[in-house]
């Protein structure tokens, strides 16, 4: 099956990879894909703001709709916001996050491995970028390095049981 990218507006074969820019769903080919990521990532975003919570803006009142590339959301309003300010209110009120139980022991178990000099790699879930964990990355990485997907569906507490 071919599909035309939205970005090139060329013909290309396999899966394209989804983007979700303006309430508006298109296919690009890998290389418009990786450009356009690459000028998402220049952007100034909505979470560097001061007053941004979770999805919405504390400033305005209204709820931000994400850009989102791939596994990687985008709240770009901030380019064009008047009320931009990179300075943290007291007022606002980000939620701080609590660590699980199984967050927890994860951590305990790649504390226990880098103390005993060993290693075990796995690999990410939407890439298959190989992740160490243990003496040579002592800290449990929440997203990928290579794709930036979310690794927090692996669970790692169960993966470093099984390979003691």
């Amino acid at each position: 099956m071919r599909f035309e990218c939205g970005g090139c507006k060329k013909s290309f074969s396999g899966s394209g990879l989804t983007v979700n820019i303006k309430n508006k769903e298109q296919m690009y080919c890998a290389d418009c894909y990786w450009k356009l990521q690459k000028e998402y990532d220049k952007k100034k975003t909505c979470e560097d703001c001061g007053h941004f919570d979770e999805e919405s803006c504390l400033k305005t009142g209204k709820n931000l709709a994400p850009a989102k590339v791939g596994f990687t959301e985008y709240f770009v309003e901030a380019e064009t916001c008047k009320n931009f300010s990179i300075e943290k209110k007291g007022s606002s009120k980000k939620k701080e996050k609590e660590l699980t139980e199984t967050q927890k022991e994860a951590a305990a178990l790649a504390k226990t491995l880098s103390e005993k000099g060993k290693n075990l790699t796995y690999y990410c879930c939407h890439c298959g970028a190989p992740i160490k964990i243990g003496a040579k990355a002592p800290e449990i990485q929440n997203s990928c390095p290579r794709c930036k997907g979310d690794l927090e569906i692996i669970d790692l507490a169960k993966f470093i049981k099984q390979h003691q």
